[in-house]
């Protein structure tokens, strides 16, 4: 069987890395090309010896233009403004994409859709199965439990993170509003400050904690008069991570072009 070939925009970044490592020692998959941006120290180094392996004759280089070509898939694990560069020129070379990016705008999401009408794309805010598990257990736990029970969602990550709420924690909230038939723009509470008022009906609430190494901590929390339940998600390794990106990116070869998340990788739509 013949491997699928990857391109790994940032391959020197921690997801990058991360996925270079497993692509190297993976059978299934092969590194087509991996990049930085012009200048990083790391630029011109062996792939295999970037994560700490034998040499493979493949260089990380700053030059985009050669991620695409005879790749099957690319993944995309960088920021909005270059996620959506590599969009495009996958779109006029036609490869499918992976993108893990988070804090894209509504307005790129919709460049997204558009861009889907010619290649695969799976966009997910995090691709540990058990995150995309737990969204799912979100959406049928608030269906279950219906409007009366406040929503509060907790979250925390490494210090270097830079957006908040993370894009898992939106996405949890997006899986609660969802089965209330809401929108979660009109529900959303940003982390409360000063005096402001009891908590509003039917609101949810986030709370953002960053510090150390913490790879992603997730609590879904259902609180009543009488009880409480919370639905818990801890990655302790980044290599989750990168495990749900090339289990998407291997089902993407294959996909007819559409919009997916992981939710359609792994069959949980029912």
């Amino acid at each position: 069987m013949e491997k699928i070939s990857v391109s790994i925009p940032g391959g020197n970044g921690r997801m990058g890395r991360t996925l270079l490592r497993i692509i190297i020692e993976n059978k299934k998959f092969k590194i087509y090309n991996s990049t930085c941006l012009p200048g990083d120290i790391e630029e011109g180094l062996d792939l295999g010896l970037l994560v700490g392996n034998k040499t493979i004759s493949k260089m990380l280089t700053s030059d985009n233009q050669l991620l695409f070509g005879n790749t099957d898939v690319l993944i995309d694990f960088t920021a909005p403004e270059a996620t959506m560069f590599h969009v495009q020129k996958c779109h006029e070379h036609n490869i499918p994409i992976v993108i893990g990016t988070t804090g894209l705008t509504p307005k790129y999401e919709s460049k997204l859709n558009d861009y889907s009408k010619k290649i695969p794309i799976v966009y997910s805010a995090n691709f540990s199965i058990g995150i995309t598990l737990l969204s799912n257990l979100v959406n049928k736990a608030t269906k279950i439990l219906g409007k009366e029970w406040d929503i509060e969602i907790l979250e925390m990550h490494h210090k270097h993170k830079v957006d908040a709420p993370s894009g898992t924690a939106l996405m949890l909230g997006k899986s609660a509003a969802d089965a209330r038939g809401q929108k979660i723009s009109d529900v959303k509470s940003n982390p409360r400050d000063g005096i402001i008022g009891k908590r509003k009906k039917e609101e949810i609430g986030f709370a953002v904690l960053r510090g150390g190494d913490v790879v992603g901590e997730h609590s879904v929390i259902y609180s009543n008069d009488g009880e409480r339940i919370e639905l818990v998600h801890k990655a302790n390794n980044r290599s989750i991570f990168a495990l749900g990106a090339l289990r998407a990116a291997s089902w993407a070869s294959g996909a007819k072009p559409g919009l997916y998340s992981l939710t359609d990788v792994l069959n949980l739509g029912g």
